[in-house]
């Protein structure tokens, strides 16, 4: 063949990486789409809202209670991860649970994107929206703490919170994925998101229990948390954001390795009954 046969080749290249992008972005409009459907307008501000904001009340108001006023600041931002484990790990559980739900993963793992884009595309709504309640409850909350000042200034470090958002449901999601022809598909991510409680530091401080340390460790939310408190002290933080993005993408790799053992067992086997 010469060059001049390979050249049309070459140049459908910038075409087919348009389409595939063209394909992810629906993907990602299709997740909005479910995410409307499932977490609805009246379900967001009559349930989820409120009780992101009562955690908080209720989280900070105990810290002062049991450790004193000094410690209130450390559990408000420590809350914040409560609150982002709640509808993020657990909110993310939709996506592979609508597929078993309606039989739809058939269609996922003979589309043009790979199951895994598509999923990971679909689940993208949930880090978004969770991290725009956060904002919202937060908000709310700090005036009923008397902490409107201490709020303000943990506003700039907000985007770092994004970042949990994100790494949380992809812990969701590598939870859900791994479990889901086990029907435990509800219930692993409920322990995964009680973990990310018990484990993060986020109300208690680390160095008090050493196995929950070491799951802290590998959980996202931890490293986070630590690069918050740390920036905000004037210590050194970047050490503790990479630790969260490097916990993030372990999951993030669990999560596609899961849902690539799904595709070829179920292409396999000539059914998607994810048992």
């Amino acid at each position: 063949m010469t060059s001049h046969d390979t050249a049309p080749a070459r140049g459908d290249a910038a075409p087919a990486r348009a389409l595939l992008l063209w394909r992810a972005a629906e993907a990602v409009r299709m997740g909005w789409l479910e995410y409307r459907v499932v977490e609805t307008p009246a379900g967001l501000l009559g349930a989820t809202l409120p009780r992101g904001v009562l955690q908080i009340l209720f989280f900070t108001t105990l810290a002062g209670v049991l450790a004193g006023p000094g410690h209130r600041e450390y559990a408000f931002a420590g809350s914040l991860v409560l609150v982002l484990s709640g509808t993020n790990v657990n909110g993310v559980v939709a996506v592979p649970v609508l597929d078993k739900q309606y039989a739809t993963f058939a269609r996922v793992r003979t589309g043009v994107l790979s199951p895994t884009v598509t999923q990971i595309a679909r689940a993208l709504p949930y880090p978004v929206m969770g991290w725009v309640l956060l904002v919202v409850q937060a908000a709310i909350a700090a005036p009923f703490l008397g902490m409107t000042d201490f709020a303000l200034h943990l506003l700039p470090w907000a985007w770092v919170y994004a970042l949990i958002a994100l790494t949380l449901s992809v812990l969701g999601l590598a939870g859900a994925t791994m479990s889901v022809g086990k029907r435990a598909d509800v219930v692993a991510p409920n322990v995964l998101s009680y973990l990310v409680m018990l484990c993060s530091g986020a109300i208690v401080p680390p160095g008090r229990v050493a196995w929950v340390d070491a799951i802290g460790q590998v959980l996202p939310g931890r490293h986070g948390l630590d690069a918050v408190r740390a920036g905000m002290a004037g210590r050194p933080w970047l050490g503790d954001l990479g630790l969260e993005v490097a916990a993030g993408l372990g999951f993030t790799v669990l999560a596609a390795l899961s849902i690539l053992v799904q595709a070829r067992r179920a292409s396999r086997l000539g059914h998607d009954d994810f048992e």
